[in-house]
Order: structure tokens, then C-alpha cells, then sequence
């Protein structure tokens, strides 16, 4: 039997190694218990101000809760890419804005140093939009501490370049993270850190470097609920009234809410109420998460849906690309029997595709949702089978 000391008998911690590491986890300890170990936790984990201009260096601790309403608002999206090419062009041309000669004064990377981002590159690689809803957010220490915190959760050691972009109207830094890190793991995120933890973590970092929201700025945000082209917490109390929803019932930013889904065709106004059309919340959806659907939608008529997967076959109606790498604006608008069908494709590079019938065989989508450029197949044209039916 293994003997123990007398420090061993009273200190009660974990005796037992980690668990074997998976790179697809986040990292656990087993569980035993400590409460002296326990109250040391916490007393550490009471948050500090993070310094405006430090790199990130100094933090508080790491944030697991639920933002509040008001803590700082932070948009997230995340794209994903095994394409070495894609890897070079994003960072040697996209995230220093060489593709843009409008933009006079190119911004600088920062994060890890080229040249030891440069030797471990892979083709597999994280692109990350972090757009804080105030613009006083110091862009370049929230990226930076964010990676601090995204490093402590998983274990990983990344590998990471950021820019800040200021050529649009609201400023916004992009994040490239390599596939692998410093010590030769594979990087990958779960769905579910991604969707939740990854944005609290950005809305209290935000908290920390802004302070909370004020009542004005908590208002100015819910009148621009009313008008936004996308699933908001307005929609999500409308979605609680079946059928008819009297407008007697409503606040007046719901009301105008529904104003606003009846003049993007989403709802029909009758006397005295509204009623949702079938389908509203998953358009809401897919225009949240490709900024070019909601306007293809409304030019169909309401008729556009969202490729779901599982394979489609068709002629191209529309192509939509865009010479940059924000690949969730590339589509193929697709004319599938009596169906149209709005399929994003990651990165579109095909030419000619308009008037084309097109194959595309995808039972698995990827972390993007969107369809590989290489999984569609060219099986003819408009042109084609009009000739033919003329010569039959």
C-alpha cells in the first residue's frame, strides 16, 4: 500500500493525475473536494479593471456567468477554413487592408510575432469579427485579452495575428487563430463555447474596459431592436403570441417592431392586430447570419428559403460573391423545381455559374454552414437545354 505523509492526510487535494488530455474538451480536473482550495478560488476570482492600454497583461478572472443587461454588447462571428491559400491571403493581404486602396493608412497586426506565426502556419484556420457596440472599447486589448482568457479555458497556447479595421462606420478588429498551437495541438472550438461562452467572455471583458452600459445607451440600443434585420429579444416575446396579437397587448417598441416586420413582409397587418407569417423567425435567423439574405428574400416575394443541406440540384438564378474574404456574403440563388433556394457558399471563386445547372452534394456542413466551393458541380446550362428542346 502507498504510504502518505502527514501533509498529504490533511491537505485533501486531488491526488489523481489529470485526465488524459482531448484536444476537443475543455481541459477538467477530477472532482474533490476542498473548501479551503474552494474559498481560495473565489476570493482570487473577484474582477479587476482591466488596464486600457496594457497589451492585456493585467486582468481579472475568467468570466463563466450570463451578461446582463448592462453589461457591454459585443457582435462575434466566427468563420472557419482549411484552405492554406485562404490562410495567406487573409493574412498578407485582407487583415492589413492591402486589397483596399481606399484605405490610405493601412492598420498594424498585432498578436504573435509574424515570423513565429509564419513557421507553424497550417492550412486550417479561425477568423473571428469582434464589433463592441460602444466604440470606446480599446479593440486592440480586448482582442488581446479575450485570446488570454480563450488560452486559459482550453488549455491551448494559440497562435494568433489581430488588425484593427476603422474603414467602415462602426470600428471592428479581426482575429485570425492558426489550427495549431505553440506545442502542436490541433485547435478547435466546440459549438456551444463559440455560441455562449466565447460572447460573454467579450461582453465582460467590454464591461471592464467601458464600464456599464448607461440608461441612455441601454435605451438607444432597444430603439435600434426595433429596426434591426435580424433575430432580436423583441422577436422573442412576439414569438409567445399564437395566432393574432392585438396591439392593445404590446409596449410601443413592440408595436413598431411588428411595423417593421410587416414592411419587410414577415407579418400582415389587419385591423387592430398583427399575425406572423410562417417562416418569419427562420428568415430572421439566416439574414442574422448572412447580410445579403434578408434582401434576396424580399426581392423573391417571400418565397427564398435557406439551404438546409443534404444536396440540391438546379439552375443558378443569382450569383452573389464579393471580392473579399467575408465569405458569408458569397451565395448561389438556385431555382430548384418550383423552389428558390439561397445556398452561401464559403469563398466563391467559380466563374460563370449564372444560367448553369448546378449539383451540390453536402450531407455534412462545417462549422461555416456554408457549402464549399469545390462541392458544386456544373451539369449544364439554360442555354444548353433550350437549344436542345428547339432542335427536339
Amino acid at each position: 500500500m502507498k504510504s502518505h505523509s502527514i501533509k498529504d492526510i490533511f491537505s485533501n487535494r486531488p491526488t489523481k493525475e489529470r485526465y488524459e488530455e482531448d484536444l476537443y474538451k475543455i481541459i477538467k480536473t477530477p472532482y474533490k473536494k476542498d473548501d479551503m482550495r474552494r474559498i481560495s478560488k473565489l476570493l482570487e476570482a473577484r474582477p479587476t479593471r482591466v488596464g486600457r492600454d496594457d497589451g492585456g497583461r493585467r486582468s481579472g478572472a475568467l468570466f463563466s456567468g450570463s451578461a446582463s443587461r448592462k453589461d457591454q454588447r459585443v457582435m462575434f462571428k466566427v468563420s472557419h477554413s482549411s484552405s492554406m491559400q485562404a490562410h495567406d491571403k487573409y493574412l498578407s493581404a485582407y487583415l492589413p487592408q492591402e486589397d483596399k486602396s481606399e484605405v490610405i493608412e493601412k492598420p498594424g497586426l498585432f498578436g504573435t510575432a509574424s515570423s513565429e506565426y509564419e513557421a507553424a502556419e497550417v492550412p486550417e484556420h479561425f477568423k473571428f469579427i469582434i464589433s463592441p457596440e460602444n466604440q470606446n472599447v480599446n479593440l486592440k486589448v480586448l482582442a488581446s485579452e479575450f485570446i488570454r482568457r480563450v488560452e486559459a479555458m482550453t488549455g491551448y497556447s494559440l497562435l494568433w495575428r489581430g488588425a484593427v479595421h476603422t474603414d467602415t462606420a462602426h470600428r471592428h478588429a479581426h482575429v485570425c487563430i492558426n489550427g495549431k498551437d505553440r506545442n502542436g495541438k490541433r485547435v478547435y472550438f466546440q459549438p456551444e463555447m463559440i455560441k455562449r461562452t466565447m460572447r460573454e467572455t467579450l461582453s465582460y471583458i467590454a464591461t471592464q474596459l467601458a464600464g456599464e452600459r448607461t440608461e441612455q445607451e441601454i435605451l438607444a440600443a432597444q430603439k435600434n431592436l426595433v429596426v434591426a434585420r435580424r433575430w432580436t429579444r423583441l422577436d422573442e416575446e412576439l414569438e409567445k403570441y399564437p395566432g393574432k396579437i392585438s396591439l392593445r397587448l404590446l409596449s410601443p417598441d413592440m408595436q413598431n417592431r411588428l411595423a417593421f416586420l410587416s414592411e419587410m413582409n414577415l407579418a400582415d397587418r389587419k385591423a387592430g392586430f398583427y399575425e406572423l407569417k410562417a417562416g418569419w423567425k427562420d428568415v430572421l435567423a439566416a439574414a442574422g447570419r448572412y447580410n445579403t439574405f434578408l434582401d434576396e428574400y424580399r426581392k423573391s416575394g417571400g418565397t427564398l428559403s435557406l439551404y438546409a443541406g443534404g444536396g440540391i440540384r438546379g439552375t443558378v438564378e443569382k450569383v452573389i460573391s464579393f471580392d473579399k474574404d467575408e465569405s458569408w456574403n458569397d451565395a448561389l440563388v438556385i431555382k430548384s423545381g418550383e423552389s428558390l433556394v439561397y445556398v452561401p457558399v464559403w469563398q466563391l471563386r467559380k466563374d460563370g455559374l449564372l444560367g448553369k445547372t448546378v449539383e451540390i452534394k453536402d450531407g455534412n456542413r462545417s462549422l461555416s454552414r456554408q457549402v464549399k466551393d469545390s462541392g458544386i458541380r456544373v451539369v449544364g446550362s439554360r442555354r444548353g437545354r433550350e437549344k436542345s428542346g428547339r432542335r427536339e
